[in-house]
């Protein structure tokens, strides 16, 4: 991002985020604030000397001016105050209308600027004008619902960590729009509706309710519905994360448990039958890894092939060997003790290569070439770049399918057994099944249309449909004879090759940047592994809540009388697929500037620890992490989560300053109107048991959706905890076109979430998951390929459009 210059005006963590983030990337980023203050100076964390931790961390890479923020509503001043820049970042929180003007201001007078705002709901819809929050954003994008104890009320994580997201979601609608701007010349306005980016980053919660009409529950330290043991344990010494997913994995647990009887029980191979089965099972680990040290059962599960991580504290990983290995720790520059305060430092690491003397003319041709030509609209983004991609799971996925919808594309190089084999996944075909209810555990993890597989099953997975859609499917082994060859020539042609596999199957596969720039000396390679290519743990295997154990965050979140608690979903992988995303485009970027090839070194730990910035730096300051306290504020009071009228509902409540707390008491009214609550928030705190008596009264008689407005329309900070089904039927989200209906051959027409943000020119083109090798002939004839050498390469099985048997 070096060259783009970047003025931020937010108020906000999202906008925050979105500005450290660019800055990191390489832009010049120029803060200002407004003459009193900027509103995250008295944001919690505090330090000891009463800093904010998470203002520090996030204006940590800008430069703060000398001159003070305009005022939004003055135009005139905002638009000069804008002159020269090539973004500027802005934020709403209520005032929709008038950062609304603000922003058309600035586009009328400079074409050529890209403008991001963040807010809670967005600039358009009937919630616009409501007022967010941390505790507002976990609970309206459906995160929070997942989280906790069934019999308990839900919970955020431990720190404002869906805003962050939100933030770099912004960051990346920043990089599209710029992308675009260089070759059009034209601006954008890119609006980033909290509520909307965090409904589009559930893993198969929306999916689960449009396939099967299911809402999904939450279910404490355990992974739900379809997966376990992918939960948390207690040991010895503290906690243990354990990922048994696949087959070989399980068998590996039993063997390590010394508990082989369970191999003999067919029935549990099937993931989903475990989690129905998870009492009778937890009952056999519990035991044994609370006789263990933590450390221990980790290398006998690691061992043994089964993934396994210690839930680890801040502090720890703080001292962690890796870490420092890989340099990731850095001094808080602007703290007044530098060697003590540490703060996370780039999420990832862009190493450009120049192009050697001997290939300065394939270089030169390949920088010349007439770019493709575009799938869709000429306002995509991405048009005319193509990327190969390799990947599993969903973080990869979920990278690849955000620069298909920016209009590049990407090709997918799917494995004939990618999908599954070509096998009954089990259970008699016409097993019972009513809408509403979980399928049975043999067809459960599939997410499957109206609960049961079809014919070609493999086509219609839904959790698979969903991360997948809007690329070009290649079924290729690339092992089989003549698959090298292809790859090689797809490589020659490609501007992007994105990974997220280990270094270990980077190299096997022979993916490596070395071997790609050989190929291809202005390639972009982006490995997205979950430990980063080097240091001492890059080889283990990792799942999303391997990492958020690994990552410090779930020691951090839980309730405030209770252990550490995993999400309810796997935010590590929504957070690796957005920085994935943000990467390839930092790359292309550098690769137009400096004319050669990058690697980029993704490790998903590091972007994930880079979301908690502010718990790192309250860690270092200190030496102790932070008690994990539910739902409440370290800061400000009544902040909580409270029951309103229905079977497991429940509304959000912020309260953070005094004019807030009156409009809190005109709207519930005696209960809370008492002269010792009015008379500050220390008050409030010290009493804070009693005020949540008062305001879980007023809330449990009243639909949530009554409720928020209600508080809404005073001005008090509230929001329904939203589930699936309240995304997929909700009518703000329907306003901004949050869900997209898409079918192919093998599935009906379903709604999926659409696009994470919306762009007031440039386009976005979503399309269905293509059936599994179903652009093999297509593509495989821009390479030259004829009808004869299809057929030899389908009888070798180098390509298939079908899993073997």
């Amino acid at each position: 991002m070096h060259g783009i210059t970047v003025l931020d005006l937010s108020r906000d963590i999202a906008g925050g985020f979105c500005g450290r983030l660019l800055a990191v990337m390489g832009a010049d980023v120029e803060r200002r604030e407004p003459l009193g203050g900027h509103p995250l100076r008295g944001a919690e964390p505090l330090l000891a000397d009463g800093r904010s931790a998470l203002h520090d961390y996030l204006a940590a890479p800008e430069h703060l001016a000398d001159t003070p923020a305009p005022a939004v509503d003055d135009t005139a001043a905002l638009v000069d105050a804008a002159a020269g820049f090539d973004v500027v970042v802005l934020s709403a929180d209520g005032d929709t209308d008038t950062i609304g003007r603000a922003a058309a201001a600035l586009r009328a007078a400079h074409p050529g600027l890209v403008v991001v705002v963040s807010s809670p709901f967005g600039l358009t819809g009937p919630w616009a004008g409501y007022r967010g929050g941390p505790l507002v954003d976990w609970a309206s994008g459906g995160h929070m619902s997942l989280n906790g104890e069934p019999d308990r009320e839900p919970i955020p994580a431990g720190g404002p960590w869906n805003s962050t997201l939100v933030g770099a979601v912004a960051a990346m609608g920043a990089q599209a729009a710029l992308a675009r701007a260089r070759r059009s010349g034209r601006g954008d306005l890119v609006d980033v509706a909290a509520m909307h980016t965090l409904a589009c980053m559930h893993q198969w919660s929306i999916v689960l309710y449009a396939h099967q009409g299911v809402v999904k529950g939450r279910y404490g330290n355990r992974h739900g519905e379809a997966h376990h043991p992918l939960a948390l344990f207690p040991t010895a010494d503290g906690w243990v994360c354990i990922a048994s997913v696949t087959r070989p994995q399980w068998e590996g647990l039993c063997i390590a448990m010394d508990h082989p009887e369970l191999l003999a029980d067919d029935s549990l191979y099937a993931p989903a039958a475990r989690f129905d089965r998870a009492d009778e099972l937890d009952a056999l680990i519990n035991p044994w890894t609370s006789s263990l040290p933590g450390a221990e059962v980790v290398r006998i599960l690691q061992e043994s092939f089964c993934p396994a991580a210690a839930v680890r504290s801040m502090d720890e990983l703080l001292a962690s060997q890796h870490l420092a290995q890989r340099g990731y720790w850095q001094p808080l520059a602007t703290g007044p003790d530098p060697e003590r305060e540490r703060i996370p430092g780039p999420p990832f690491r862009v190493t450009s290569h120049p192009v050697e003397p001997d290939r300065a003319d394939d270089a030169a041709r390949l920088a010349s070439a007439t770019p493709l030509a575009s799938r869709g609209p000429a306002e995509l983004a991405l048009a005319g770049v193509r990327v190969i991609e390799f990947s599993v799971a969903w973080a990869g996925p979920l990278a690849g399918r955000t620069l298909a919808e920016l209009g590049a594309d990407v090709i997918k190089i799917e494995h004939p057994t990618s999908r599954g084999l070509s096998v009954s996944p089990g259970g008699a075909a016409d097993e019972a099944w009513e809408w509403g209810t979980l399928p049975g555990p043999q067809h459960r993890n599939g997410t499957y249309p109206n609960g049961l597989p079809g014919e070609r099953w493999w086509n219609q997975l839904g959790y698979f449909n969903k991360v997948n859609r809007s690329k070009r499917s290649l079924c290729l082994d690339v092992k089989a004879p003549g698959g090298r060859e292809i790859l090689d020539e797809l490589v020659r042609r490609a501007d992007v090759v994105l990974d997220n596999y280990s270094p270990r199957g980077v190299r096997s596969l022979g993916i490596d940047h070395e071997s790609l720039r050989r190929l291809n000396p202005r390639i972009v390679s982006v490995d997205l592994s979950g430990f980063g290519a080097t240091g001492p743990d890059a080889e283990q295997v990792s799942w999303g809540p391997i990492l958020d154990a690994t990552s410090g965050l779930a020691h951090a979140s839980g309730y405030a009388d209770s252990g550490p608690y995993k999400q309810g979903l796997a935010f590590a992988d929504a957070v690796g697929g957005v920085h994935g995303a943000c990467a390839v485009l930092a790359a292309l970027h550098e690769r137009d500037r400096t004319g050669g090839s990058v690697h980029v070194d993704v490790s998903q730990l590091e972007t994930l620890i880079g979301m908690a910035g502010e718990l790192a730096l309250v860690t270092s300051a200190s030496g102790t992490p932070p008690a994990r306290h539910g739902a409440r504020s370290t800061v400000f009071a009544p902040q909580g989560v409270y029951p309103a009228d229905g079977e497991d509902r429940w509304i959000a409540v912020s309260v953070t300053d005094d004019a807030e707390w009156a409009a809190l008491v005109g709207v519930i009214g005696g209960s809370l109107d008492r002269p010792a609550w009015a008379a500050g928030v220390q008050a409030r705190r010290a009493d804070h048991d009693a005020i949540d008596e008062a305001i879980a009264g007023w809330t449990s008689a009243r639909d949530p959706f009554v409720a928020m407005a209600t508080m809404q329309a005073a001005g008090v900070r509230a929001s329904v905890v939203m589930d699936n089904r309240d995304l997929v039927e909700s009518e703000q989200l329907s306003h901004r076109g949050f869900l997209v209906t898409l079918e192919h051959d093998d599935c009906p027409p379903l709604p999926f979430p659409g696009f994470p943000l919306r762009f007031a020119e440039a386009a976005t083109d979503v399309r269905a998951t293509p059936a599994l090798g179903a652009h093999n002939r297509e593509i495989l004839a821009e390479l030259g390929y004829d009808d004869a050498a299809l057929s030899v390469l389908e009888s070798t099985g180098t390509v298939a459009a079908r899993p073997p048997t």
